[in-house]
C-alpha cells in the first residue's frame, strides 16, 4: 500500500452506516483533478471519527484525506473492458468546516 494525502471533491452525497460490530463507517468517492482534463475517481472508506466527519459533507464539498492507497481493477459489466481505479482507507480527514476562524491579533 501507498501512504497518500489526497484532496478532491465528493462525487456524491455520503451516508454514515454501522458495521455488524457497531463501528461507524462511510464509503465515498472523490473526484481529483490532475493535469488530464478528466478527473481521477478515488473510492474511499473511513471509520469512526473520520467517517462521522466525512458523512456530514455533501456532493461537491472539498475534503483532504490521508490514508493507505492501493490500485485496483475490475471488469466493466457492460463492455467486459478492464477498468482501473484507486481505493483509499482513510486514517484522517480535513474539510473547510473543520477549520475555525482565527481571531485577529
Amino acid at each position: 500500500m501507498i501512504d497518500a494525502l489526497i484532496s478532491g471533491k465528493l462525487f456524491r452525497d455520503t451516508e454514515l452506516r454501522q458495521s455488524a460490530k457497531n463501528t461507524p463507517f462511510c464509503n465515498f468517492m472523490l473526484t481529483v483533478q490532475i493535469d488530464d482534463p478528466v478527473p481521477v475517481i478515488v473510492s474511499g472508506i473511513a471509520f469512526n471519527e473520520a467517517a462521522e466527519k466525512i458523512a456530514r459533507l455533501k456532493k461537491g464539498d472539498a475534503v483532504a484525506v490521508t490514508g493507505s492507497l492501493k490500485p485496483n481493477q475490475w471488469q466493466d459489466k457492460t463492455s467486459g473492458e478492464t477498468k482501473h481505479g484507486l481505493s483509499l482507507t482513510v486514517s484522517d480527514c480535513l474539510s473547510v468546516y473543520d477549520i475555525k476562524k482565527r481571531k485577529a491579533d
